[in-house]
């Protein structure tokens, strides 16, 4: 079957920043104490021990096509490599760069802090992505804002935490975490293996999952009843920076399923079509599969590119009224986050605009970047010039087209967001 990319939105920090920002009951927080995770867990041990258990029944229980957590894994309180089995336990990736750290905007200041190299914060050889973002330290007793913990946090999935997690990842953890072998995505690229923790196909057709079973194995939605469970309990325990964190880090996915390419196996491609590409693939010609997944991959980064253009350069001009940033700031009506609401509602909100979104791709983007599986988007120059080859075949109609179309998106983003945040801050003590 056919799935693009792991990534969703071009660093989530810049388009989570003003959602949180125009919440008093972030933005409003008076700073809390930074702690790192070793202190955490060693500080919680024994509670962090019966909650993880229930939380793995829970799932059990609750997630049918739920990936269950080796009991060997099991946290235990009275083990000497605390850290370790908490890591296990939670089933993310052991090198991850999990210290604590602030991910500044555009313009802030570091404010005397040492500035971090990007090998600090991810794992991945290659961070040529991450050339324009900056980091500082921060370090255990510090001060900082529960705004910068989540606007920092919130690109962490994105970092390393999913990293290498499969039986077929060729790492120690993989072998022993019990996720089975990688259901798709390209275990071959570095970041390939965190697909099916940041894409969820829930809303497929039911001859889709009959003939595919394999698109059920993702598992966004157990990430985010993770962090949500741990966010709640380092709050209820005095320990908010971690509270924070952990909340940053179960957005990440909120934001994530918002877009309709992690929520959605093809969109615009109706099912039967799907299924034909695929059985032509069985039966020796697959070329139409190869061009299919070259369209999806292409359309996906072709989103991404635009979102990531637009978004960094009111940063740059310190003009935040286009369409997309008054999705992203407008009071918006939400709902009461259950542990439904993130299939049921948000992923499928998402799937429901897969349409419409394949739509104005095929409209208002150059054929070249959309329609032509024969061009590699990833790394041309073209992708760089996406906005200028949208003005010139369309004028500035094109470029407001698409913004709108961002604009529903990151309103769902802006809704999704306020709704899981104030889920957990309805419990904080």
């Amino acid at each position: 079957m056919l799935v693009g990319n792991a990534a969703a939105w071009s660093e989530h920090s810049l388009i989570t920043y003003p959602i949180l920002n125009t919440m008093p009951e972030v933005a409003e927080q008076a700073p809390v104490k930074v702690e790192t995770l070793a202190e955490f867990v060693t500080a919680e041990a024994q509670g962090l021990e019966t909650l993880l258990a229930s939380n793995e029944a829970w799932l059990r229980q609750h997630f049918p096509y739920y990936k269950p957590r080796p009991d060997a894994l099991a946290f235990n309180a009275e083990a000497s490599d605390l850290l370790i089995r908490f890591i296990h336990a939670i089933r993310i990736n052991p090198n991850a760069r999990i210290n604590p750290y602030v991910q500044l905007l555009p313009g802030q200041d570091t404010q005397g802090r040492r500035k971090m190299a990007s090998s600090e914060v991810a794992v991945f050889t290659n961070l040529d992505h991450y050339n324009a973002m900056r980091f500082v330290e921060v370090k255990s007793g510090d001060l900082v804002t529960p705004l910068e913990v989540l606007v920092s946090a919130n690109d962490d999935p994105d970092n390393g935490l999913d990293i290498g997690l499969f039986e077929d990842s060729n790492t120690e953890a993989g072998k022993l975490y019990g996720f089975g072998k990688q259901a798709f995505g390209n275990p071959a690229l570095e970041y390939g293996t965190q697909a099916p923790f940041h894409m969820g196909f829930y809303h497929e057709s039911s001859i889709l999952f009959a003939l595919a079973p394999f698109l059920r194995d993702t598992f966004p939605d157990y990430r985010v009843h993770m962090y949500k469970a741990l966010s709640e309990y380092a709050f209820s325990t005095g320990h908010d920076y971690w509270g924070w964190r952990f909340m940053g880090w179960g957005m990440h996915y909120v934001g994530d399923i918002a877009q309709s390419y992690h929520s959605t196996l093809q969109p615009g491609v109706s099912t039967a079509s799907s299924l034909w590409t695929n059985a032509k693939d069985m039966m020796g010609f697959p070329q139409a599969k190869i061009d299919a997944i070259q369209l999806l991959s292409n359309r996906h980064l072709v989103l991404e590119e635009f979102q990531e253009i637009i978004t960094k350069k009111a940063y740059e001009d310190n003009d935040f009224s286009n369409a997309l940033f008054k999705a992203l700031t407008k009071q918006t009506r939400v709902v009461e986050y259950t542990d439904n609401t993130f299939v049921e509602v948000f992923a499928k909100n998402s799937y429901d605009k897969s349409d419409k979104l394949a739509e104005y791709l095929e409209r208002w983007i150059p054929e070249l970047l959309v329609s032509d599986p024969s061009f590699e988007v990833d790394g041309s120059q073209e992708i760089e010039m996406i906005v200028e080859m949208i003005r010139d075949q369309h004028g500035e109609e094109g470029i407001t087209q698409m913004t709108n179309l961002l604009a529903e998106f990151m309103s769902d983003h802006n809704a999704n967001t306020r709704s899981f945040v104030r889920s957990i801050l309805s419990h904080k003590p």
